[in-house]
């Protein structure tokens, strides 16, 4: 697929992307950019998000590309990005929620979170929070969830105990895909709060199949299962075309944010067997693990952990 058929031009728009420097989140800010839209590179790391724009412009040249540092597990990180956007822009038309992770030990960030959690859902809900006043007309947003949410997670959501503070009962995968799980639903409640209100923005749901990342590569990972995806499963899946390259990977997010129609409460996917790859589809939540009185809950929740207030921010 690698080019997306039917693409507007975007000159004059702004996007910011969040885990920018590589993967999927690199796709989207191709994607975005070849097509004219201006692209707020975000990532933890200043000088890997400088790389990348250099790379990114040896592809596209022209492009109009920004570099800002995001720590997405660091409140206060969250708090010096979001007032410099507030300084520049009066307008952001594209937020896409891509970073995330989930270290193999359990471990908690300097506001006393949970980091696993943290990266794949608390630290992108503060971040939307805290950034709608400018995504409150008619811009588009979209939470990167996981085939996982569905396909390997265990245990029904646990509100009251949504996130994890013993280390001895931390388990790498399945807080990881509890954290996509919550992602999805905190666009299905935003979503709603934004029709509820008359606000014409949107928000939903994106996962980029089995795309080619270094997110398994990476050392948050334990070292026998970064070897054995490595030099083993990724060649696999890759010859026999159980995976796509990660521009493929980002196509689902940009369906997202660009399609005239987007459907709500959906998830993105890939079209293809098990959601691997293919053509970007809008597929129905999977409700195995949650119900739907957990979807005002964990709003509810998430705020408090967060000592915040969406409503404070709803403000058009």
């Amino acid at each position: 697929m690698y080019n997306f058929p039917n693409m507007p031009n975007l000159s004059g728009k702004v996007a910011i992307v969040t885990g920018a420097n590589s993967g999927t989140g690199y796709g989207i800010s191709y994607h975005l950019a070849k097509q004219g839209c201006k692209v707020i590179m975000a990532s933890r790391s200043l000088s890997k998000v400088e790389e990348a724009i250099k790379k990114l412009q040896s592809e596209v040249p022209n492009t109009q590309l920004e570099a800002a540092q995001l720590d997405i597990t660091d409140l206060g990180s969250i708090d010096t990005f979001v007032a410099k956007m507030q300084q520049q822009y009066s307008k952001i038309d594209y937020l896409a929620n891509n970073a995330g992770a989930g270290h193999h030990s359990y471990i908690k960030t300097k506001d006393g979170l949970e980091e696993n959690l943290t990266v794949n859902y608390l630290g992108h809900f503060a971040l939307t929070t805290k950034l709608l006043p400018l995504l409150l007309d008619g811009s588009r947003i979209v939470n990167f969830s996981s085939i996982g949410y569905k396909q390997f997670l265990k245990h029904d959501l646990d509100i009251d105990n949504l996130m994890c503070t013993d280390a001895s009962t931390y388990d790498q995968m399945q807080e990881y895909c509890k954290g996509k799980l919550c992602s999805i639903l905190h666009a299905v409640k935003l979503q709603r709060e934004f029709e509820r209100l008359g606000i014409s923005s949107q928000i939903s749901s994106c996962h980029p199949g089995n795309a080619r990342t270094e997110l398994m590569n990476k050392d948050h990972n334990k070292l026998p299962l970064r070897i054995a995806f490595k030099y083993l499963i990724a060649p696999i899946m890759k010859v026999t075309g159980m995976s796509h390259s990660l521009y493929d990977g980002a196509l689902p997010a940009i369906e997202a944010l660009i399609t005239d129609d987007l459907q709500a409460e959906r998830v993105y996917s890939p079209s293809g067997k098990n959601e691997f790859t293919g053509n970007p589809v809008p597929l129905e939540i999977d409700r195995t693990h949650f119900k739907e009185q957990d979807i005002d809950a964990l709003w509810d929740k998430t705020q408090q952990l967060l000592n915040l207030s969406v409503a404070d921010y709803l403000k058009v």
